[in-house]
């Protein structure tokens, strides 16, 4: 596509709106099938969230013209407008110059020596919650994975055990959050004033996150010194002014990374594990990379590089099952793909539409890691896989997540191997998130193959 052209064309109004509520029914019925249908109208394409219209971008160049601009013509849209009471003013939810400042603040938190670090405590919540497991047993993968994640993450945050009050706050507020965001999404704000039981029960839990993580912080304030991990990483981080975070901003940040860190690598995990245990030849390939590289040792940071298919593995999982919608607020009239959007306007633009188009990904229902073969990846147009976003506000955490991933199914795969439950039919299920609706597996030990020491 030649986003140069001179032509310049109004966006397609999307079918199938209802009178007053506009295209909010459809995306909430059915939105992974919703968003990808909307590629076949064009590449900028208008819907309605009730009155409000919003321009759904389905084309990697397209993608691209809002991107590459970054915080120049955009700002953070309504989805994040949803997050800010639940988050603060963090990373994820702030714009412009603000998020400048707070990405130079927070680089600190992600160098190497710490990613090492945090690997390494991956591993061992890995090991941990597997040590537990016997042979034959059938797991509720998608809960194990889940609190899996929550073990890796709270560890990571603050080096010590949280307390199970405090990890249970943390992942209770962060489950509401993320399974009730593409709800507020679409509605007005004014739903989420209403006293319904799901609003109450948003606010008691996201009242005792905020609670909990307050307690840690003053915690590490009054007894000072770098435990290594990243709270103390934000406590002692500075601008070229000297200038450190408020205890508010540190909150925000604890929060960002909690929503990021939980529910998220807790899901991709479960994905990466059914993937990989129902296809044999996909198993036997895994399994081999990882006595071939790790031999009897544990992975950590230095072996990602070596665990080639794996990490292959991992990135067709993120493509299949991959965030539902990033957006976008226009600060100026912008032109995309041949269409002007006005200023103010709400954009759209869904790595789950990008992944799941057959224009840049044939067949692309089906689990395929050599996709990511250097030579079937230079094919891959630029904008068309965005698992992290991109751009200005690319996910800060994206080699923390994919360290994540990649380490905790090396520990798992090296002792154990997880085949799906026969006869059970796994339903993917949208909310910020593609999901599984439940991932029963049965876990087989394994006796790994002499390799290299």
């Amino acid at each position: 596509m030649d986003t140069s052209q001179t032509i310049v064309r109004q966006p397609a109004d999307l079918p199938g709106a209802w009178p007053l509520l506009g295209h909010i029914v459809p995306i909430l019925r059915r939105p992974l099938e919703f968003l990808p249908a909307a590629s076949g109208h064009g590449d900028v394409v208008k819907v309605r969230f009730g009155r409000l219209p919003v321009y759904v971008v389905t084309h990697p160049a397209a993608v691209r013209d809002v991107l590459v601009p970054g915080d120049l013509d955009y700002r953070r849209g309504r989805i994040f407008d949803r997050l800010e009471p639940a988050l603060g003013k963090g990373i994820a939810t702030v714009s412009g110059s603000e998020h400048r400042r707070l990405r130079r603040l927070l680089q600190p938190v992600f160098t190497r020596e710490r990613l090492s670090g945090y690997a390494a405590v991956m591993r061992t919540a890995a090991e941990e919650c597997t040590a537990s497991w016997r042979d034959g047993q059938t797991l509720a993968v998608d809960e194990v994975m889940n609190d899996l994640a929550l073990t890796a993450l709270t560890r990571s945050l603050f080096n010590v055990t949280a307390h199970p009050a405090t990890a249970e706050a943390v992942k209770h507020g962060m489950r509401l959050l993320t399974h009730g965001l593409l709800l507020r999404t679409v509605l007005p704000p004014a739903w989420e004033r209403l006293p319904t039981p799901g609003n109450l029960r948003f606010r008691r839990a996201t009242a005792a996150m905020h609670a909990a993580v307050d307690d840690v912080i003053a915690a590490y304030r009054a007894a000072g010194g770098d435990r290594g991990d990243v709270l103390s990483a934000l406590l002692g981080a500075r601008d070229d002014d000297g200038h450190g975070l408020s205890d508010q901003e540190v909150h925000a940040q604890v929060t960002t990374l909690a929503l990021t860190g939980v529910e998220a690598p807790g899901a991709v995990l479960g994905w990466v594990l059914y993937e990989i245990g129902r296809d044999p030849a996909v198993a036997a390939r895994v399994e081999a990379e990882i006595d071939a590289v790790l031999g009897d040792r544990p992975p950590g940071f230095d072996d990602l590089p070596a665990l080639d298919y794996l990490g292959r593995v991992v990135e067709e999982t993120l493509r299949l099952r991959t965030p539902l919608v990033f957006m976008r607020r226009t600060l100026t009239d912008v032109r995309v793909g041949g269409s002007v959007i006005p200023a103010g306007a709400e954009v759209i633009y869904s790595p789950y539409l990008l992944h799941h188009d057959a224009r840049w990904f044939p067949d692309p229902s089906r689990f395929d890691p050599d996709r990511w073969l250097p030579e079937n990846r230079e094919r891959i147009p630029k904008g068309a896989y965005i698992p992290f976003a991109a751009g200005a506000y690319q996910c800060i955490g994206k080699l923390f997540a994919t360290m994540e991933l990649t380490v905790v199914t090396a520990a798992i795969c090296a002792r154990w191997r997880l085949r799906p439950v026969p006869g059970t039919r796994v339903r993917e299920v949208a909310t910020a998130l593609v999901r599984p609706d439940r991932l029963p597996m049965t876990a087989h030990r394994r006796e790994r193959a002499a390799g290299p020491r």
